[in-house]
C-alpha cells in the first residue's frame, strides 16, 4: 500500500512538473504560380513560373515560473523545400505577469499600418515582402518602381515593455537597434530608434498609434528605413458582413531636401461562406517627388480551417512611368 502511494505521489509530481512547461510546433508551406511584369522595359520583362512562395516552422515554448510569472520563447526558421537555404527568422523571449510583459529578441518589424489597414484582405502584400520589387531568384530589379509601395519590413534587435490591457487599452515602449550591432551605437549608419505605442482592441474595433524617434547617424535622405521620426496610425472595424481598415504613416527627415513622406492605406474584406474577398489600396507620396499608388484584389477559398487556395493580383504605378508593375499569383497554402 505504501509503495503504491509513493508511486502515485511520484507520478503526480512528474505530471505537475511537465504541465508547467509546454513546447508546440507550428508553421506553414505554400506553393504557387505567379506572373510578374516590370513597369519599365527592362531585361527581365515578364517573369512567370512555379515555386514555393511561403515556408517556415515555429517552435514556441511556454514555462510557468510560478507566482503568476510566465516565460515564452519563440524561434522561427525559414524552410522552403528542396535546394533552398534554411535560415533563422524571428526569435524572442518574453517574461509576462501581472505587471505586463517584457520582450527581448531579434525580429522582423513588419509594416506598421498594413496589419490593421488591410482588414484581413486575401492579397499578396504591398510592402517589400509582397510587392513585385525584385526577382528573388536573381536579386535584380523587376518592377522598375523607385521604392516600395508602402514602407518595407526591417530586421531589428528589440527590447519592449507592454502594459497589461486595461479596458482594451495597452501601451508599449521599445528600443531597437540593427541586428548584431550589439549596442546603442551613435555612429553607425544602422541607427537606433525608440518607439512609444498605444493600442486598443475590444469587440469589433482595433486601433493603434505609435511614434518613433530615430538617431541622426549621418542620414541624408528620407526613406522607409532612414527617417528622423515616424508617426503611424491604423484601425480596423468588423461590421460582420465585411471588415474595413485604414492607415496613415508620416516619415520626416530634417537632413533631406524632400523631407516628408506620407503613406495611406485602406482595405476591406468580405466573407462569403468558404470564400473571402478583399481589396487594398495605397498611396505613397514623397514631398517634391513621385507618387506611388498600389492596388490589390484577391479571393481565398478555404478548403479547411488550415488549407486554402488564394488568387490575387496587384498593380503598382509610379508617376512619370508609362507602365505599371503587375503581379498575379495563384497559391495553395497549408498551415499547421
Amino acid at each position: 500500500m505504501k509503495k503504491s502511494l509513493i508511486a502515485l505521489a511520484a507520478l503526480a509530481a512528474v505530471t505537475a512538473a511537465s504541465a508547467q512547461s509546454t513546447v508546440t510546433l507550428s508553421g506553414k508551406l505554400a506553393f504557387g504560380y505567379q506572373s510578374a511584369q516590370s513597369a519599365t522595359a527592362g531585361t527581365l520583362g515578364t517573369v512567370n513560373g512555379l515555386g514555393v512562395t511561403d515556408g517556415d516552422f515555429v517552435l514556441t515554448a511556454v514555462e510557468d515560473l510560478g507566482g503568476g510569472l510566465k516565460a515564452t520563447m519563440v524561434m522561427s526558421t525559414l524552410s522552403r523545400g528542396r535546394d533552398t537555404t534554411i535560415s533563422g527568422r524571428d526569435s524572442s523571449i518574453t517574461l509576462g505577469g501581472g505587471f505586463g510583459s517584457v520582450m527581448v529578441g531579434a525580429i522582423e518589424a513588419a509594416n506598421g499600418i498594413l496589419g490593421l489597414a488591410a482588414a484581413g484582405a486575401p492579397v499578396i502584400g504591398l510592402d517589400s515582402r509582397g510587392a513585385a520589387q525584385s526577382d528573388t531568384s536573381t536579386g535584380s530589379t523587376l518592377s522598375g518602381i523607385s521604392r516600395a509601395a508602402v514602407s518595407t519590413a526591417a530586421n531589428t534587435d528589440i527590447l519592449m515593455y507592454t502594459t497589461p490591457s486595461i479596458s482594451g487599452f495597452s501601451f508599449s515602449a521599445a528600443i531597437m537597434d540593427a541586428p548584431a550591432a550589439f549596442g546603442a551605437q551613435n555612429t553607425a549608419a544602422s541607427h537606433d530608434s525608440m518607439m512609444l505605442r498605444a493600442s486598443y482592441a475590444a469587440g469589433p474595433l482595433a486601433a493603434m498609434v505609435d511614434m518613433t524617434q530615430f538617431d541622426k547617424n549621418a542620414m541624408t535622405a528620407v526613406s522607409a528605413s532612414t527617417p528622423d521620426d515616424r508617426l503611424r496610425l491604423s484601425a480596423s472595424y468588423d461590421l460582420g458582413v465585411m471588415k474595413i481598415g485604414g492607415g496613415y504613416e508620416k516619415l520626416t527627415s530634417t537632413a533631406a531636401t524632400n523631407n516628408v513622406n506620407k503613406q495611406t492605406v485602406i482595405g476591406a474584406s468580405v466573407p462569403l461562406g468558404a470564400f473571402t474577398l478583399g481589396a487594398v489600396f495605397s498611396n505613397n507620396k514623397l514631398q517634391g517627388g513621385t507618387s506611388i499608388k498600389g492596388t490589390e484584389v484577391g479571393v481565398n477559398y478555404a478548403l479547411s480551417k488550415r488549407t486554402g487556395v488564394r488568387l490575387a493580383t496587384q498593380t503598382i504605378k509610379e508617376t512619370g512611368l508609362a507602365g505599371s508593375a503587375d503581379r498575379t499569383q495563384l497559391r495553395l497554402m497549408h498551415t499547421f
